[in-house]
């Protein structure tokens, strides 16, 4: 049974009383969001195509930074390595809210700077200040603007701009409740459609099997995931390589926020998680292994799983990968198989739009099992759905020598 659908299938007046009007709508559109935004996307091609031949790729000292805050920030992390593999260009993430106060180091001088914005609504305050110091202060600077809200600030400025490309998601990707599902989905989907952008043919079969699988993840595995988010821990680890590792700290914000912080969560690396984190891994930790198809890299990880086993460490593991193998099934407690059969064959970079939506589910269903409202799960308050109480200091206020001081090499 469809334990997401049970939820999205109730009577309207008891998904207000739960709480649950939003969150698992948004999750279940996913599969369907990205094949439709997909297409619009492939009708602009021409535009974003020409965009990047003028601003990215004709320049001899290109840099490209993804930026935003929070989930957003997330969707740099889980594109960094695809872009910079498919382009062959520097890609790097930083947060805005590393942007406004050390801008100085990140921005370089001599660079071709690129900033690619991703914002759900837009209005954050830091969204606009990143935009407009890296305005101020770089002397060559383009930007590209991913976002859910036609009415944003960071997609008015994008309308104003010569060396600007917005790019403008549905506005069913705009998520209502507080946790980014849909949003963080679909702009992770558009970037990876940029890395693709000479390639759309095959990225086009690839976000087909993506929609696909998804679904029927949802279908298969959303009943287990609920069993699991109604045992007892209290803290959950989520490991991934490579781009899976985005994946993984995204899938750690999304646990930890929408249970308001009562499940401790981190996130790291197969490899980086010896080096100090294995410790927070007791016997009330829910470890989740996001398990890598190249078998290299596998190997690495089935090395980790099998050290987490044998030192009798966490109360439940949980592996999501394309199928299994005995040596994996030996060391984890369940199993998430999305493609068994080897019919799909998704590459790595591309999956943490498929593994993503199991740490959403391990949100909403914890959420529910400790009796809060997955739309709004923050009873104090102390998160909202745009950031509030953050207090930007222009630099407008700086000297110009002192600009370019902190500019210079």
């Amino acid at each position: 049974m469809n334990a997401l659908y049970e939820i999205i299938n109730l009577p309207k007046d008891k998904r207000a009383e739960m709480g649950v009007e939003y969150t698992p709508s948004e999750i279940a559109a996913q599969p369907r969001l990205w094949v439709e935004n997909f297409e619009t996307l492939k009708k602009q091609k021409n535009e974003i195509l020409d965009f990047l031949a003028k601003n990215v790729f004709s320049k001899l000292n290109a840099r490209v930074i993804l930026t935003g805050a929070g989930s957003s920030a997330h969707v740099g992390l889980s594109v960094q390595n695809l872009l910079r593999f498919m382009w062959q260009l520097d890609v790097d993430t930083r947060p805005t809210t590393d942007i406004v106060t050390h801008w100085d180091s990140i921005f370089l001088k001599n660079a071709d700077n690129v900033l690619v914005s991703f914002a759900r609504s837009g209005n954050s305050p830091e969204s606009m200040a990143a935009i407009e110091i890296a305005e101020m202060f770089c002397p060559k600077i383009s930007h590209i603007v991913v976002t859910c809200n036609k009415d944003g600030a960071t997609a008015q400025f994008s309308r104003k701009r010569r060396n600007a490309l917005l790019i403008l998601l549905s506005e069913e990707t705009n998520d209502k409740g507080l946790a980014m599902t849909a949003s963080f989905t679909t702009m992770l989907m558009t970037a990876q459609f940029l890395a693709y952008i000479k390639n759309l043919n095959e990225y086009e079969k690839i976000i087909k099997s993506i929609s696909e699988i998804t679904q029927t993840l949802f279908d298969n595995y959303s009943s287990l995931i609920k069993d699991i988010a109604n045992t007892e821990f209290e803290r959950a680890v989520f490991l991934g390589s490579g781009c899976l590792y985005g994946c993984a700290v995204e899938s750690a914000l999304k646990l930890q926020e929408m249970t308001d912080g009562k499940i401790i969560c981190k996130a790291d690396t197969f490899l980086g998680v010896r080096h100090g984190p294995e410790a927070v891994v007791n016997d009330k930790t829910l470890v989740v292994y996001f398990l890598s198809s190249d078998p290299f890299v596998r190997k690495y990880e089935l090395d980790l799983m099998k050290e987490i086993k044998d030192k009798d460490l966490g109360m439940t593991k949980l592996v999501v990968c394309d199928k299994l193998g005995n040596e994996a099934a030996e060391n984890v407690d369940q199993s998430l198989e999305f493609d068994r059969e080897g019919k799909f064959k998704v590459p790595d970079p591309c999956r943490p739009l498929v593994d993503v939506t199991v740490g959403q589910m391990l949100g909403l269903f914890k959420s529910l099992a400790i009796g809060l409202k997955p739309d709004n799960p923050s009873v104090k308050g102390v998160i909202n759905r745009v950031v509030k109480g953050v207090k930007i200091y222009h630099h407008k206020t700086l000297t110009k020598t002192t600009c370019k001081k902190a500019l210079s090499p």
